[in-house]
């Protein structure tokens, strides 16, 4: 038998909730998580966990899981692939070191005291493919270099840092040795302590080998992995010689003076009495991915907090890795392009067992490019050419189609078409092959293809360009589905949308999701320019903007004067639309789309954090962004633990769930000082109490500016008149919150930096 210690960074709980290692063997509950072994922590020792276990040589399987004490909510297991493995053998004891999400983990013999200060909890340098959920701990250094510890301590080299800066330390500079400017590959620094109001950090001691006169600046790997460099000062220059330090801390943007917060009406008396989990919170957007790597990344994909994942379409398509290649069908009798029909079912018995919906993605409203706009156009005064690329249409898409089988005459849908009354009647840009919409054998073709990835596992269906279909069609494709479904509708124009919405229901009886679009340029706009840029009655807005789209000359709408009014609404579309800061459109596209091409992931971040932080829609999210994103990957979790504890909730309690939105401008305009998104309930307060404005179960604060730090007092937002003050952590952060919705010590955040706080009844 051998003594074996687990210890592993996990800030991911809430309240109640504690981390165990389950694994084979009886002593680790031979994976079942209600015999699971319990680690312990305490206020010095987190988010560190630990426990000691004895065990019998051999190789030993487990992983880590959070549960709730009272065992109502989920068991929450990390999302890594497969399962975690240690070699258990001799007689010595085992330290095993590990972060929540990273299978990394490092395994000593010996006595912690052996070990430490050796850089245990370092995961490596996380790529930006990485697909995990948000690491435990804030060793995100990526240097293998061991940080400081035994002699290191007597170099007397020590940096002092405001004990309201959390995060790991690394020294960055020019040269391989400081990481090449790179704060990942950085050396990290030894936390020694606090003295008074600041905590002191020693430097490694192979810094000693450094050469005098390179240059350096100390960096701040925070919970959400972005720097926080020492902004206000030039570089400094390496002396070898003893030192102390203090880190140059950024001055927090100041806000207006005796100006009331600007209150954004999400949706207001509209998204009231709905349940909020009658669709998908988030969803995944796999985009372009093979089946078997969605099969193989299903639980890291659940574990990060989604609900569903989008699949490209799944039918034969032209051949090429363009990424709008899937959209050109060729053969929807056919699995193939992402993997085989075996593959597809393998995905989604994998994402069924991770408790993952699968949408579809249905091109139903045009086939294959057979021939340019310019040559269509040609043949409408040449009947040979006509009939030269009508028989190339049908030899590509036959047997299954022929000419007959598509719309004619022949349209291209140019200019104002393409968003007018002929919107359904031409061939998109005038290329695209459109079927004939409503025909018997289209039809039943596509209810074929339908039934094929319904039998696969598939439990839902985006339909790609929609507004290019009439709503009636949908409707019946929906109907014969009778599973969820949405349609991408690429407009922002709101009477548009309605035609969608209003005219096609799921069988379920909630109308018919469709795409966002206004919404995420107005929050592009919010976020970026400011509240004024957004001041306008949506309807000439959108007039506005439909100008611009067409490159006509436009004039700026008048303003209405919300924002000196001290509210302002939201053009939100429906309480479940689609909602997305970044689509595959719109990154991949080089035409304007309103103004959403050209959104850097780093900006639009803080646009998904809000979506994901409110009570309602779907929110959709690129892959990419969500792997190269921290705080996205916190606002997921952020929601998942909302939405479970929603779900303890009576059906009564969640009809009066709602979502407050305040922001602070800054003192110098332009970008938001900072966004408070929060959701209240309004039945069920805790012993019956009546609180102004419901109950508060959670909140998030956002800071929108790419370089300045901001302050966070509190908001009117988190009022709850006659509550006491309670205490709520998340992670490593921990606030005091007072009844008047104001914290005991300001919240500091860091550029394009969120907090997500759940508070629960």
């Amino acid at each position: 038998m051998v003594q074996v210690t687990f210890r592993v960074r996990c800030q991911n709980t809430q309240p109640g909730e504690k981390v165990y290692v389950v694994g084979s063997g009886t002593k680790l509950g031979a994976w079942s998580p209600d015999s699971a072994l319990m680690l312990s922590t305490g206020p010095q020792e987190f988010p560190t966990w630990s426990a000691a276990v004895t065990v019998p040589e051999g190789t030993l399987e487990y992983k880590f899981i959070v549960k709730r004490d009272d065992k109502k909510a989920p068991v929450r297991w990390e999302g890594v692939e497969g399962n975690r493995q240690l070699c258990v053998e001799g007689d010595s004891p085992l330290e095993v070191f590990a972060t929540w999400g990273d299978t990394n983990e490092k395994v000593v013999a010996g006595s912690v005291e052996d070990v430490e200060g050796e850089g245990l909890y370092d995961p490596g340098e996380e790529s930006d493919d990485s697909l995990q959920p948000p690491k435990g701990g804030y060793a995100y250094g990526g240097s293998s270099r061991p940080s400081a510890g035994g002699s290191s301590l007597d170099c007397l080299q020590l940096l002092k840092v405001p004990c309201e800066l959390k995060g790991q330390m690394v020294i960055c500079g020019e040269g391989e040795a400081l990481g090449g400017w790179n704060p990942y590959m950085a050396p990290t620094l030894k936390h020694v302590g606090t003295s008074g109001d600041r905590e002191v950090w020693a430097l490694p001691g192979l810094l000693e080998d450094l050469t005098p006169g390179m240059a350096f600046k100390f960096v701040c790997l925070g919970h959400n992995g972005i720097p926080r460099w020492e902004e206000n000062r030039p570089n400094r220059f390496w002396t070898c010689e003893e030192a102390s330090y203090l880190f140059d801390l950024p001055s927090p943007r100041k806000g207006k003076e005796d100006h009331d917060e600007l209150e954004v009406v999400w949706g207001d008396n509209w998204l009231i009495d709905i349940d909020p989990l009658v669709f998908p919170g988030a969803i995944f957007h796999a985009f372009n991915w093979k089946f078997a790597d969605v099969q193989r990344k299903a639980n890291t994909i659940a574990a990060l907090g989604f609900d569903a994942v989008q699949l490209s379409p799944a039918q034969r398509s032209v051949e090429g890795d363009q990424w709008w290649a899937r959209y050109q069908p060729t053969k929807y009798e056919e699995i193939h392009g992402l993997g085989s029909e075996q593959d597809l079912r393998n995905c989604c018995k994998a994402c069924e067992k991770a408790g993952l919906l699968v949408f579809g993605d249905l091109v139903f409203n045009h086939m294959q490019v057979v021939a340019s706009c310019e040559e269509w156009r040609k043949a409408q005064q040449d009947d040979g050419l006509m009939e030269i690329l009508q028989r190339r249409l049908s030899q590509k898409l036959g047997p299954t189609f022929n000419r007959d089988d598509f719309q004619w005459p022949w349209y291209p849908l140019e200019g104002d078409d393409w968003d007018g009354e002929q919107r359904m009647e031409g061939w998109g840009c005038g290329e695209w092959s459109e079927l004939k919409g409503g025909a018997p054998k289209v039809v039943s073709v596509h209810n074929a293809h339908v039934a094929k990835l319904k039998s696969c596992g598939v439990s839902g269906f985006r339909f790609d360009a929609a507004k290019h279909m009439r709503p009636e069609h949908i409707a019946n494709y929906v109907d014969k589905a009778d599973v969820y479904a949405y349609g991408e509708v690429l407009s922002i124009d709101p009477s548009m949308q309605r035609e969608y919405t209003e005219g096609v229901s799921l069988t379920t009886g909630e109308q018919f999701p469709t795409t966002d679009f206004l919404l995420g340029v107005w929050l592009r706009k919010f976020i970026e320019v400011g509240p004024h840029a957004v001041d306008f009655e949506h309807h000439e807005w959108v007039k506005h903007l439909r100008e611009l789209e067409m490159k006509r000359p436009s004039e700026l709408p008048e303003r209405v004067g919300t924002v000196e009014d001290g509210r302002m609404s939201t053009p939100l579309l429906a309480r479940n639309s689609i909602r997305f800061a970044r689509n595959h459109d719109t990154v991949c596209n080089d035409v304007p789309f309103y103004g959403l091409t050209g959104w850097s992931q780093a900006s639009a971040q803080v646009a998904a954090a809000w979506l994901l932080a409110t009570h309602d829609g779907s929110v959709l999210l690129l892959a990419d962004d969500v792997k190269k994103s921290r705080m996205i990957k916190e606002a997921l979790a952020y929601r998942k633990a909302l939405r479970s504890f929603i779900e303890s909730l009576t059906v009564e309690q969640r009809q009066t769930i709602r979502t407050e939105v305040r922001v602070k401008e800054a003192v110098d305009g332009g970008r938001p000082l900072s966004i408070c998104v929060a959701v209240r309930v309004d039945a069920g307060c805790p012993e019956g109490a009546e609180i102004n404005g419901g109950a508060l179960l959670g909140f998030c604060v956002l800071n929108p500016h790419p370089a300045g730090p901001v302050e966070f007092a509190g908001s009117v937002c988190l009022q709850q008149e006659g509550a006491s003050d309670r205490t709520i952590a998340t992670g490593d952060q921990k606030v005091v919150l007072h009844g008047d919705g104001t914290l005991n010590e300001p919240l500091r955040l860091a550029p394009y930096e969120g907090a997500f706080f759940l508070a629960g009844l």
